[in-house]
């Protein structure tokens, strides 16, 4: 039987409710996580509670309390309930503004979920293609991990139905954003380039463990304002996620990436590091 833990009880998936008038439910006010458990252990568990405070402050004007130990303890319960104890399992904690007036956002009843479910192998490399639409780089939800997460899901299914397994996105001054469900880093002249926060990307825990492993490995790596002929002179780019982490990205649109020796060692590293722990 799979369970899920709700506000301090597991329950079984099937008694799992939520409110016809949950304001996450019906308007997207809700903010989450996914994160990555390697032999039943949560991995990087602070920095994603850290991202799930800063955007609940952001979404709520004010702090939602969140008991980080407590937390941590029922996902390693509920990995033991759901058999997920070995090898890779995918978390999921969301925060919902629940039942409340739609004029005033803090004024509500705040509620936690948790999932655990199996991860599925992941690919060994990803084709990408332009999404269609830009980024709007002064939206207010910009960076944010929220249950609005509509345009992120049609972007990676029209990726799907084109024959890609992601989508490129540049905001509307053309520059280098993110991935539907990841954030991009460029490899040229043995430097790696990722989009600036100030694109509108979110800022990614992956992205950020692969930004000091590199500082701490002596990779150069920069975070910068990047163009589409950034993009055009990449000699590789890559994909990081929380669950997949770095996933070499075999070719953009008609353009193909070979294999390439910086690549597998941010690689080599991020599997280092999930290995022993990760925080």
């Amino acid at each position: 039987m799979n369970f899920v833990w709700c506000d301090g009880k597991f329950l079984p998936i099937d008694e799992f409710r939520i409110s016809p008038h949950d304001r996450g439910l019906c308007h997207g006010l809700s903010v989450f996580e996914t994160l990555l458990a390697v032999d039943g252990e949560p991995r990087l568990l602070d920095a994603h509670l850290d991202r799930l405070s800063a955007g609940l402050i952001r979404l709520v004007g004010s702090g939602v309390e969140l008991s980080g130990s407590g937390l941590r303890r029922a996902m390693l319960e509920l990995l033991v309930k759901n058999g997920l104890t070995d090898g890779l399992a995918r978390i999921r904690l969301a925060v919902s503004l629940g039942k409340g007036p739609l004029n005033n956002i803090d004024n509500g009843e705040a509620w936690a979920w948790i999932t655990a479910t199996p991860v599925d192998e992941a690919p060994a490399t990803v084709r990408i293609t332009d999404a269609p639409w830009r980024r709007d780089r002064e939206n207010v939800l910009r960076g944010l991990k929220v249950g609005n997460y509509a345009e992120h899901l049609i972007a990676l299914d029209m990726a799907r139905r084109e024959g890609f397994g992601e989508m490129l996105f540049f905001n509307n001054d053309d520059e280098l954003c993110e991935a539907a469900m990841a954030n991009v880093f460029l490899i040229r002249y043995g430097m790696l380039l990722t989009p600036a926060l100030g694109s509108g990307c979110l800022a990614g825990v992956t992205r950020d463990l692969v930004i000091r492993l590199a500082a701490s490995s002596g990779i150069p790596c920069r975070e910068k304002k990047l163009m589409r002929k950034d993009v055009d002179k990449a000699e590789c780019m890559f994909l990081t996620s929380s669950i997949r982490g770095p996933i070499r990205i075999s070719s953009y649109r008609t353009k193909h990436f070979e294999e390439h020796p910086l690549f597998d060692s941010v690689r080599a590293l991020w599997l280092e590091e999930m290995a022993r722990g990760g925080e």
